[in-house]
């Protein structure tokens, strides 16, 4: 037979645990660990590409403007318009079969490029209903131009670009 301190302990030792049924969750962190771990080492990191804005600026409207050349390209459904923004348009560059008319606008550009050698910067205006797709492409044909002699070299035309919305 059992002694009576050793029923005394095991009553006490079974009223202290009685309606404890606690979660171990020792368990579930050690799974979470290991998740978390697998996901970091198994992630995909690409690489993406930004190209620094000049926005348009708050300045009066009625703010005198420097003397020169003032480069902006308007884009809408219909056309591409390279305009001086003092002296107005230099080069309306229409649609061709349904697209928009990019190695028309480079060529462009880049006669522009010639008689304005140390200009940097040229703002793109985007009208209504045309597509970001249109917008990246005119942006590339301002920038930068193909080489003819090397296939995946390129020039700077003009690197400084500020984007808005078009006219009305």
């Amino acid at each position: 037979m059992k002694s009576k301190s050793t029923r005394l302990v095991r009553r006490n030792h079974e009223r202290y645990h009685r309606g404890r049924d606690d979660l171990n969750i020792v368990p579930m962190i050690d799974m979470m660990v290991i998740l978390v771990f697998f996901l970091i080492f198994t992630a995909v990191f690409s690489k993406t590409n930004i190209l620094p804005l000049n926005l348009p600026s708050n300045a009066a409207p009625g703010a005198p403007l420097p003397k020169g050349l003032k480069l902006e390209v308007i884009i809408r459904p219909g056309d591409i318009l390279v305009n001086d923004r003092n002296s107005g348009p230099l080069k309306d560059i229409v649609n061709r079969a349904g697209a928009y008319d990019y190695a028309g606008l480079s060529v462009f550009m880049r006669t522009v490029k010639e008689q304005f050698p140390d200009m940097r910067d040229a703002t793109v205006l985007l009208g209504p209903n045309v597509p970001y797709d249109v917008l990246v492409q005119v942006m590339d044909a301002v920038r930068v131009y193909q080489l003819p002699v090397a296939p995946f070299s390129k020039a700077p035309l003009f690197p400084d670009i500020s984007i808005g919305d078009a006219p009305k």
